[in-house]
């Protein structure tokens, strides 16, 4: 595609908008102020042809980030959460999931599988209590021997206390869905840092393989990652409510 400079682009005032942005809060002292400046990603020197048409004609550009799609860098307290801390952090609760670590003698994968509620809870007071954990989450663990702690490091559902505790006080100072949120530091508390928040369903197996979607070209003993973090996959199964929804309403509404 081909690009030009930024600085070529004329009418960029109209990429302003107005109750989209908001500075970031470092504590709650400090005044809610717009971006006065134009919605632009940080470091873009560049601009398509089509958005130099568009705001020749001092139309905002389709995909323009002033169009309400701009979320900016994202913060260190929202960087890196486990797939259990991210549960513990969202105030709506749309689904509910079913975790499956498979472990063989070396090598861990994890993937998901989510549904979606019937109905979506939403809380006044984060995280929730540890007990309610099992309501909407389950997890599966196989392998040829049981888990241990140093396996337990490796999958997406431990819980750091700090750091649920620092992405919640930046939400309620920065997203305006949690302006008046109560974080109960006893909740928090109750959650273990050394293993999964939830009841570990253990199956034995002597290789995490999936036989049903092997190729026959695959000679590998087991797969995925033998060190680090394990990978993982999280797959949606939608309600009955999105069968009749065309292609294009179940984008806005995603």
């Amino acid at each position: 595609m081909e690009l030009f400079k930024l600085s070529d682009a004329k009418n960029l005032e109209i990429l302003s908008s107005d109750g989209r942005t908001r500075v970031e809060r470092k504590k709650e002292s400090d005044p809610i102020l717009e971006i006065e400046s134009p919605v632009l990603a940080d470091k873009c020197d560049k601009i398509c042809k089509h958005c130099i048409k568009s705001l020749n004609k001092k139309k905002v550009p389709l995909f323009a980030l002033a169009n309400g799609i701009w979320l900016g860098e994202v913060p260190e307290e929202l960087k890196s959460l486990t797939y259990a801390e991210q549960l513990l952090v969202a105030r709506v609760r749309h689904n509910r999931c079913i975790v499956r670590v498979s472990s063989g003698m070396r090598k861990m994968r994890a993937n998901a599988v989510t549904f979606a509620n019937p109905m979506p809870k939403i809380y006044n007071v984060l995280p929730p209590p540890v007990e309610e954990l099992d309501d909407v989450l389950a997890f599966i663990y196989t392998g040829p021997c049981k888990p241990t702690k140093s396996d337990f490091e490796r999958t997406p559902l431990l819980v750091r206390r700090k750091k649920v505790s620092a992405a919640l006080e930046w939400l309620k100072l920065n997203h305006c869905d949690y302006h008046d949120l109560e974080i109960l530091q006893e909740n928090l508390d109750s959650y273990p840092e050394d293993g999964p928040p939830v009841v570990v369903d253990y199956r034995w197996s002597d290789t995490n393989k999936n036989p049903e979607s092997t190729s026959v070209h695959d000679i590998e003993d087991e797969d995925s990652a033998e060190e680090g973090q394990c990978p993982f996959t999280v797959h949606g199964v939608t309600g009955e409510e999105f069968s009749t929804m065309n292609l294009k309403a179940i984008k806005i509404l995603a």
